[in-house]
């Protein structure tokens, strides 16, 4: 072989290198979700952040480690906050325990896009950083899906609270306990997977869920009532480890953070489409949707947002209430 063929095998050779050696530098993070696979939310984060972020090939690529079944949704906080995972997917609720102001994720009423400038998104980080060791990439499907009361037992009005669930037995989490036992629930924690058979024994007359995913569940076997208003926007985040994201190159960072507000915008739209079409099927096999009448139902929004506020200021820092329920609420 020539010298002039040896330099160019040699060159091709290099260049190869640099090329496997460029992607093998990505960042490779570790994923789990706190709700299923197959959960709409899920669904939404796959389609829009996850698989086209590996398809880009770009500075940071996901790998998926599993859902509540790997680690219990409760303990992902936990998780992510010691470094066993890079990046969680779920609900806030979660981990309220560790971070107080998740209580209040779910509050907002201010479109995203405008608690990212507005100074609520840093106030947000701090909790996150100070809790969970952990970055806020994204808090997507605002305005594509509310909040209900679903019940097995037609709904008892109440002049003060809107809805009476007095003596009732209800599944809930942190975020929901609050307005539940005004309303007087008996909240008990009870995660997603175990709700049908705590509807089918009769463990509980009923449950608090955000629009989408409750038709796979099965749970339309039991409850035969959806209560309006709807209330609330989802608590649902994706988070990075600030261990994990700080070892990053800063064109990683970016790169991750812009796929993140990427994902928070295309959300909604997406998220939308998804839970009409499971309400469809809710209501297709014989749910009941009722929204409480003219002052009941304000009385019902009145208790379900102070109440929760009310309970929030009890467990987070006054450096930060004050500022969350300023730049969270129009």
């Amino acid at each position: 072989m020539s010298n002039l063929k040896m330099s160019s095998v040699a060159v091709g050779v290099a260049a190869a290198a640099m090329l496997a050696g460029a992607a093998a530098e990505a960042a490779k993070l570790n994923v789990t979700t706190s709700l299923n696979r197959n959960h709409d939310q899920v669904v939404a984060y796959f389609d829009l952040m996850h698989t086209p972020m590996n398809k880009a090939k770009g500075a940071v690529t996901l790998h998926y480690k599993g859902g509540p079944e790997v680690i219990p949704n409760r303990k992902q906080g936990a998780a992510l906050k010691r470094g066993v995972i890079d990046l969680m997917f779920g609900p806030s609720g979660y981990y309220a325990g560790l971070v107080p102001c998740a209580r209040v994720a779910a509050l907002s009423t201010q479109p995203q896009s405008v608690i990212r400038k507005n100074g609520g998104w840093n106030v947000m980080q701090k909790c996150w950083k100070e809790g969970l060791n952990g970055r806020i990439l994204a808090h997507p499907f605002y305005n594509s899906g509310n909040f209900h009361v679903y019940l097995i037992d037609p709904p008892q009005k109440d002049k003060k609270t809107g809805l009476s669930l007095k003596g009732f037995k209800m599944r809930s989490t942190a975020l929901y306990h609050p307005f539940m036992k005004a309303m007087g629930a008996v909240p008990i924690n009870i995660s997603p997977g175990d709700v049908y058979t705590s509807l089918e024994r009769g463990v509980v007359k009923g449950l608090a869920w955000p629009e989408g995913g409750i038709f796979r569940y099965g749970w339309t076997k039991y409850i035969k009532y959806r209560i309006g208003p709807g209330f609330w926007r989802s608590s649902t985040m994706a988070v990075v480890n600030l261990d994990a994201y700080n070892k990053m190159t800063k064109k990683e960072r970016d790169y991750l953070d812009a796929w993140g507000e990427k994902f928070e915008v295309a959300s909604t739209p997406y998220m939308r489409k998804l839970a009409d079409k499971d309400n469809a099927k809710v209501f297709g096999a014989g749910v009941k949707a009722i929204d409480l009448p003219g002052e009941y139902g304000k009385a019902f929004t009145k208790t379900v947002m102070g109440s929760t506020w009310a309970a929030a200021e009890k467990k987070i820092p006054a450096k930060y209430f004050g500022d969350l329920k300023k730049y969270l609420l129009k």
